[in-house]
């Protein structure tokens, strides 16, 4: 299948600049840190410090979106786009994985918008 529209054009969401801790399972039950880029109700972009991740793979995801860093959110997805990231470029990130969420994240929509505000106050937009 040829790609050719921008990232922006084949979003099925709005997306918010990101930067915030997650978990990413991979299908082996291994748990790995990542950090969230971007971020919809429809899916994610995350960095991660894995090489055993694919695109079609199914993952669960502990998102740290709340107020309280405490407390995660979980999610379900698949994996539909995996990007090797430079080495001086990366820091500790091997990998630029895109996911799709099992199903739309509407009950954490305000926790979204919420992190979305933080970050530009933040100067991260």
């Amino acid at each position: 299948m040829t790609d050719s529209a921008p990232p922006s054009e084949r979003r099925a969401g709005v997306r918010h600049l990101a930067c915030f801790p997650a978990s990413l399972e991979r299908p082996d039950g291994e748990h790995r840190p990542s950090i969230i880029r971007d971020l919809s109700e429809s899916g994610a972009l995350l960095l991660v410090r894995t090489t055993k991740i694919a695109v079609g793979d199914e993952v669960k995801l502990q998102l740290y979106i709340a107020d309280d860093p405490g407390t995660s959110r979980d999610a379900s997805a698949r994996v539909v786009r995996v990007e090797e990231l430079t080495p001086g470029d990366a820091g500790p990130w091997l990998r630029r994985v895109g996911v799709q969420f099992d199903a739309p994240l509407t009950m954490y929509a305000e926790e979204i918008k919420a992190f979305r505000e933080r970050a530009e106050r933040l100067g991260l937009k």
